[in-house]
């Protein structure tokens, strides 16, 4: 289960999910001699998220939470045994449409998300 700006989204269950690190420099260049050169400026947690089938409902309340003009949101994903919270950029990526249920229901699934922290990692994290 995920949480977006503290909204519990508890038929959005994660099917996949990766964790990763995005590190952003002041400069990163390769001198003459070959040697490549650089200068850390920060580290950003960014997760790659898939979700296992939605109804529609959840897939609407899901997109509407992330419909948002707001540099960011706070959103809560598992992490190791526990789960944390992080404000982040969230982008929406590809899903599908598997069927309709008979009353005419759409059904989603593998709505992927793409979040990366906004504030930086501390060393040693």
């Amino acid at each position: 289960m995920i949480k977006i700006n503290g909204q519990s989204f508890h038929g959005a269950e994660v099917s996949d999910l990766k964790r990763g690190e995005r590190r952003d420099y002041k400069y990163d260049l390769v001198a003459e001699s070959g040697r490549r050169r650089s200068e850390l400026r920060a580290r950003y947690r960014t997760y790659s998220i898939t979700l296992g089938s939605l109804s529609q409902a959840d897939y609407d309340a899901l997109r509407a939470a992330l419909a948002t003009s707001a540099e960011s949101v706070s959103i809560t994903v598992p992490d190791g045994q526990d789960d944390v919270t992080l404000d982040a950029r969230v982008e929406l990526g590809n899903d599908a449409l598997v069927f309709l249920e008979p009353d005419g229901t759409r059904r989603w699934d593998g709505l992927a998300l793409n979040v990366t922290g906004v504030l930086p990692l501390e060393d040693g994290r």
